[in-house]
């Protein structure tokens, strides 16, 4: 019985008759990966931005508490140099003049610098945080 060689056409557009691999394939293999590539960049950046949104998010809500209480306690001419809690933010208050440091300790620590209109009106407020990138 003679032994028949095997018909390599089925396997042409992958494996070449020496046994490396076909240009076809590597293209593709090529372009299969570029486009993952690119697809993982899109998570990523999504992933950082929504992380980034939700410490947004926590910081504003912390400095809107405090900025509330702050201006209650003006209004009704009781707020005093001292610590305080409010809302789950804890912070302490030391008054300058025209001028209010409001520390937040916790949750995120950070620094709110509010002016004063007279002795019952914020007129602006200023953050002084550490950032640390996500």
């Amino acid at each position: 019985m003679p032994i028949r060689k095997k018909n390599l056409s089925d396997a042409a557009s992958v494996i070449s008759e020496s046994g490396f691999v076909c240009i076809y394939f590597l293209v593709l293999f090529l372009l299969c990966t570029a486009i993952i590539t690119v697809l993982m960049n899109a998570v990523q950046d999504r992933t950082r931005t929504a992380i980034n949104v939700r410490t947004a998010d926590e910081l504003l809500a912390q400095e809107s508490a405090v900025m509330c209480f702050i201006k209650c306690e003006l209004k009704n001419e009781r707020l005093a140099d001292s610590s305080y809690e409010q809302a789950g933010v804890s912070f302490s208050v030391v008054r300058h003049g025209d001028r209010i440091d409001a520390v937040i300790h916790s949750p995120k620590s950070e620094l709110l610098q509010i002016t004063l209109e007279d002795e019952t009106h914020v007129y602006d407020y200023d953050v002084i945080r550490s950032e640390t990138p996500a």
